[in-house]
């Protein structure tokens, strides 16, 4: 009995030695588990962040259509998260970067409905000015459809309304200009048309037009030519009324004699107003500054120059990204000003003081070197329907007459 209960003690001190030791082994084990899991769920990032930075690594890689899943998703299941926002200005630049009319349409309504969603976001300007660069992309040459140049020049003055404090306004000024030009040469070019038809009140219609809506447009010396070439032709259709005529007509001459005296019509609007029994107005400097400045500088010469042109009217060619351009400008000049501020040779006011300085009202910087001749590539002499010189009535020994001074 005695040896039996000794055994039994025996037994029991080692099952407890065997416990003991089974739990100072798995103690190690367990609390390992535990500091993993919490540094697991401590590093699991948010559904709805790890759902933006799918979507955003589909659109790093072009993945389009699955970069607008993850966002749409994002915005479905999170409609109030904290990065709501984001996802849906990276939907719009799915499609932006995807590319394409439609493609850019959708993108249109994406950016607008994010101005409207969130007009206090910092992006909202981002998002018109892409609005521009789409509409851009979209532009054809000025003898196509004008559509497009038409949006372009809205999303333009929509832009400089809401965001009048924005960094991006002296760049969308003069993307305005480019905007205003491609529109401008269209109608100039239907007004030629019209002219060498002998449509003269479409002609006027059309060039009248230029003149009243396009103050920058660098080829208004030739508007301005051809509206005086219309009423030398109308002097000899109505000769009761030629002295109405001959008035209207030297106007028009004496605002190229005045004011572009780089223009290749300069000479023979002089010579006009001379036979037509007018004063020639001494040339005004500064108004031909002004307009000397509208004129951008050539692209130079290449023989591969009309397929270029010829690509970019098809629209094989794509037009370079406003919006990237834009950035990149306004890096360039952060970074000018930073460095400027560091070596002490200036301030960020004093760059935009000279900045202001070298453009004109309109934004549009000064050139002080010389400019190439505006134009259509037409004779001056020449009249735009048969291509005959100019045989205008009135002799040099007329006694001269003040100009008629009236607004065009």
């Amino acid at each position: 009995m005695f040896y039996g209960s000794r055994k039994f003690l025996k037994m029991e001190q080692a099952i407890r030695y065997i416990g003991v030791i089974t739990l100072l082994c798995l103690m190690p084990i367990y609390f390992g588990c535990v500091q993993k899991s919490a540094q697991l769920q401590k590093g699991i990032a948010p559904p709805d962040r790890t759902l933006f930075e799918t979507g955003d690594n589909y659109l790093q890689k072009g993945q389009y259509i699955r970069a607008r899943l993850a966002f749409q998703t994002l915005l479905n299941t999170y409609p109030d998260s904290d990065i709501a926002s984001e996802a849906y200005f990276a939907m719009g630049d799915t499609f932006y970067e995807e590319g394409g009319t439609e493609n850019l349409l959708q993108a249109e309504n994406q950016y607008k409905d994010f101005i409207i969603y969130f007009p206090g976001d910092p992006r909202a300007a981002d998002a018109q000015l892409k609005i521009i660069s789409l509409n851009q992309k979209m532009m054809r040459s000025p003898d196509r459809d004008p559509q497009y140049a038409r949006n372009t020049l809205l999303a333009i003055e929509t832009f400089l309304r809401r965001y009048p404090n924005s960094d991006y306004v002296p760049i969308v000024q003069q993307y305005k200009i480019l905007a205003e030009d491609n529109l401008a040469r269209g109608d100039l070019d239907v007004g030629e048309f019209y002219l060498r038809r002998g449509n003269l009140p479409g002609a006027m219609q059309r060039l009248q037009y230029v003149v009243d809506n396009y103050k920058n447009f660098e080829d208004m010396d030739t508007v301005m030519y051809r509206i005086a070439q219309l009423y030398d032709r109308l002097l000899s259709y109505d000769p009761e009324a030629a002295a109405v005529f001959s008035r209207d007509s030297a106007f028009w001459y004496s605002q190229i004699a005045e004011g572009y005296p780089f223009s290749q019509y300069f000479e023979t609007a002089k010579r006009r107003l001379v036979e037509l029994g007018y004063d020639v107005p001494e040339v005004n400097e500064a108004l031909a500054a002004a307009n000397q400045s509208n004129i951008r500088p050539s692209e130079g010469f290449s023989p591969l120059r009309p397929f270029i042109d010829f690509g970019k009217a098809l629209g094989f060619i794509a037009p370079p990204d406003l919006y990237d351009s834009a950035q990149k400008t306004l890096e360039e000049e952060k970074a000018q000003a930073a460095a400027a501020a560091k070596s002490g040779t200036g301030t960020g006011d004093d760059i935009q003081i000279e900045t202001e300085i070298r453009q004109s009202a309109s934004g549009a910087p000064i050139d002080e070197t010389n400019a190439p001749t505006s134009g259509s590539g037409v004779s001056p002499d020449s009249d735009p329907v048969s291509g005959d010189e100019t045989n205008p009535s009135g002799g040099a020994g007329q006694q001269r007459k003040p100009i008629y001074q009236r607004k065009p």
